[in-house]
Formats: structure tokens, C-alpha cells, sequence
């Protein structure tokens, strides 16, 4: 149980009973006590209580933890013998907004602990650990320390330029503005490659009744979760179920099978499975390769028209398992062959969708994991900045080039949190949990 804030060590010597009063502990220290009911004087719990005092602490207040022995009810005593004292509970985020405001931690710093926090694989967790390190905003107060310096010499030899200053040659201006546009440009990359690692991937597998779709949901998950059977339209609705794929978190969404059928609940399910197809990030087709293709199997790949196509002609462990009849079908798209019932082909169908997403682990080794409010300022920064050096470059003169640079100042600013109102901060923090 965590407290932080200035009247921390004045409610911590209301509950706390041990060998010393908490607010005379010396910092960074850990002693043994209890927490008493301060209406009761009962004992609620037997605790360790830590000691922080500001500012060597997370948000530069005075913080407190008191470790219990868990579990919901001696937890949720303990807190309410802290609010019977005068504490009250955190907001969503609370915790990391106060080392924001306090200046511990700047804003890309604050939103890599959510990211870390919802981090689905141990690949996102590293990049969000990266930005929280401070490597992204190494980055940034680099670019914008650079951008002050070449507006205020553009600036003295506009207010001194009868003093013999002159003004720097428009190619040395550009010298010094093209690495922090290469710069912008990397992380914006890396904000669109990235995505995969904190967005993940929706899979979708669609097909016919009975080609295997359930068997083969089964086989990635490793798990027997959706129900198999030979009966055809086992499968009504959408089962939904996420994997670690490489580093990647991906959901696999098994469907119902599409076809034309007069049964309404199976039309429903069909329908489902339409929308499915649309919102999967890949919608991969399963064939039965054991049977000829039909009107079913043609007309669900002409929905894929304008989708990057991922094929799988399954049940190739059967005698009478024809690829090469579906070569009509699959031209132009990536080809997988797989027997769900042996278990063959499934390394090379998640290698195919790796391909897909453009994931490289290794390349993404060193990436940071940039969020939509992030990305969106980024290309905003850019663009500024390239008007600045369109305008130096066709001769314009560089006091107008200052203006859109100022604005890439303005928008790095609001990046990093140094200009930021209120409702911005409001939506950042409300997507943490309570206590973090």
C-alpha cells in the first residue's frame, strides 16, 4: 500500500505501531510494526512499513509503503484505517502524474510507465522501458536546444545587423537543420513500426465449415479452446483468444463458417464473420485441400480484393489432398500448407504473418514504442520543420523560416510536456490504473 504526498508521515504515525514513529525513521529505511484501527486501537495487520522522504522519492514528496500480508480483506483494512487517518484514493495515474508535475520525469516518460504497464510481450516491454530511461527525450531536447540556437542567431542578425553581424549562408543553415530532420524522421519510423509491438495483431481465420479453422486455432494457442467437431456450423460466433507470436502479441479470432445457408442463427454468424474480416489487421482464408474448391470458397476470396492475402490449404496429412487445384484461387497471394490434425505447417504460417506485419525483432531491438498523441506531434514537428528549410532553401529569407521553426519548438514543447494544458494531461493519466 502506497501514500504519497506532504501529510504521508502525519497519517503514517496515526496507524503505525512499531519500535519508532514513522515521520522520526530516517529515509530509505524499512521497520517492523503494526497497523492499529485508529477508532478502535485494534491491530489490523502486521506489517513492514519503507520510508522515503522527499525529495529521494519517485514523485519528490514523502512516500510511504506498507507491505501486509495481502489478500483483499486485511488489504482493504489497511486502507481504511490510512482514509480514517485523512488519506483518500488515488485517481488513475495519480502517482506517476505527480512525478510529472514534480519534474522528476517528463511526459514520454510518464506515458512509457502506462505502456510498460500494458505491455502484452516481453519485446514491448523493452521499448517502453528504453523510453522510460530517457532516451527518447534525450533525443527531443537535443533537436530543440539545436532549434533555439539556430532561431536566436537568426534573431541577432536581424536586431544587430547594422553591427557588422551578418547573416549565416542559407546552405549553413540547412547543414544544421537536416540531421534534426533525419532525426524526427527516424522516430517517426519507428512509431509506425512499432505499432505492431503495442497495438499487436488481429488474425482472423475465415473459411467454409469444416476446413479446420477450430483445429487450427487450437494447435496456435496450444490449447483446446474452441469445440471440434465433424458435425459442419459447430462454430455460431467469434471465438477470440491471443498468443505470444515472436515477440508480437497476436489475437486469433476462429469464425463461423461462411457460406450461403437459409439457417438465420448461422446467417448471423456468417455476418459476424464478414465484420471480422474487415477489422482483422490479416484475415487468412483456410481451404479444405482434401475437397475441390466451390462457388463458397470463390466467392470469400473475392472479399479479399484489395487485402494483402494469406492462404492456408489445410488437411494435407489426407490421400486425396489436391493443392494444385486451388492454384486459380491463390494466385498473387501467400500459400501455406498445413494438417491441423498432425500439427505440420504451422511454423511457416507464423513466419508468413510475421512477414506480413513487417516484424523484425531484431531491428525492433532498439525501437521506442510511441503512442497516437506522440506520433501525431511528431509529424507535426516534421512538417514545421520541413517549411523551414523549404523556405531557407528557395531563398525566402530566414526570419520567415523562423516562424515555422519556432512553431517545431512549440509543438516539441507540448511533445515532452513543458507546454501542456490541463485536458491533455487529464487523457494521458486517465488510461493508467489506480496506484500507478
Amino acid at each position: 500500500m502506497r501514500m504519497s504526498g506532504p501529510e504521508s508521515f502525519l497519517i503514517a504515525d496515526r496507524v503505525f505501531r512499531g519500535t519508532e514513529r514513522p515521520s522520526l525513521c530516517q529515509t530509505h529505511t524499512i521497520h517492523h510494526g503494526h497497523i492499529i484501527d485508529p477508532r478502535t486501537g485494534d491491530q489490523v495487520d502486521e506489517v513492514l512499513l519503507s520510508v522515503f522522504k522527499a525529495p529521494r522519492t519517485y514523485t519528490r514528496e514523502d512516500l510511504i509503503e506498507f507491505s501486509g500480508h495481502g489478500g483483499i480483506v486485511p488489504g482493504g483494512m489497511i486502507l481504511e484505517a490510512l482514509i480514517c487517518s485523512g488519506a483518500r484514493l488515488a485517481e488513475p495515474g495519480e502517482f506517476t502524474k505527480r512525478a510529472f508535475v514534480s519534474g522528476r520525469i517528463d511526459l514520454l516518460q510518464a506515458e512509457a510507465v502506462g505502456e510498460l504497464i500494458r505491455a502484452r510481450t516481453d519485446a514491448c516491454a523493452r521499448a517502453a522501458l528504453r523510453q522510460l530511461n530517457g532516451r527518447c527525450s534525450q533525443q527531443i531536447e537535443e533537436c530543440r536546444i539545436k532549434l533555439i540556437q539556430v532561431i536566436a542567431f537568426i534573431e541577432v542578425t536581424l536586431d544587430f545587423s547594422e553591427e557588422g553581424i551578418h547573416e549565416m549562408e542559407p546552405a549553413t543553415f540547412v547543414d544544421q537543420l537536416h540531421p534534426l530532420q533525419e532525426m524526427l524522421d527516424q522516430l517517426i519510423k519507428s512509431s509506425e513500426k512499432t505499432r505492431v509491438l503495442r497495438d499487436g495483431l488481429r488474425v482472423a481465420l475465415l473459411g467454409k465449415p469444416n476446413v479446420g479453422k477450430s483445429s487450427l486455432l487450437n494447435l496456435l494457442i496450444s490449447r483446446d479452446r474452441a469445440i471440434v467437431h465433424p458435425e459442419s456450423g459447430t462454430t455460431r460466433d467469434t471465438i477470440e483468444e491471443s498468443a505470444n507470436i515472436g515477440g508480437v502479441p497476436v489475437t486469433f479470432v476462429d469464425t463461423a463458417g461462411i457460406r450461403l445457408t437459409s439457417d438465420l442463427v448461422e446467417q448471423q454468424g456468417v455476418e459476424r464473420s464478414r465484420r471480422e474480416l474487415e477489422q482483422a489487421d490479416i484475415p487468412v482464408v483456410v481451404f479444405d485441400a482434401s475437397q475441390l474448391p466451390d462457388e463458397d470458397d470463390r466467392r470469400l476470396v473475392s472479399l479479399l480484393s484489395r487485402r494483402e492475402q494469406l492462404f492456408i490449404l489445410n488437411k494435407s496429412d489426407l490421400n486425396t489432398y489436391n493443392a494444385a487445384s486451388y492454384s486459380e484461387l491463390t494466385i498473387g497471394g501467400r500459400c501455406v500448407k498445413t494438417s491441423a490434425t498432425i500439427g505440420t505447417g504451422l511454423e511457416e504460417l507464423l513466419k508468413e504473418i510475421i512477414k506480413i506485419a513487417q516484424y523484425d525483432p531484431g531491428r525492433f531491438e532498439s525501437g521506442l514504442v510511441i503512442n497516437a498523441r506522440q506520433g501525431e506531434l511528431l509529424n507535426q514537428a516534421k512538417g514545421c520543420l520541413d517549411r523551414g528549410i523549404n523556405v531557407i532553401v528557395e531563398g525566402l529569407g530566414a526570419e520567415i523560416a523562423a516562424i515555422d521553426l519556432r512553431e517545431c519548438v512549440r509543438t516539441l514543447d507540448v511533445l515532452v510536456g513543458k507546454d501542456i494544458g490541463d485536458a491533455v494531461l487529464d487523457h494521458v493519466f486517465s488510461r493508467f490504473c489506480i496506484g500507478k
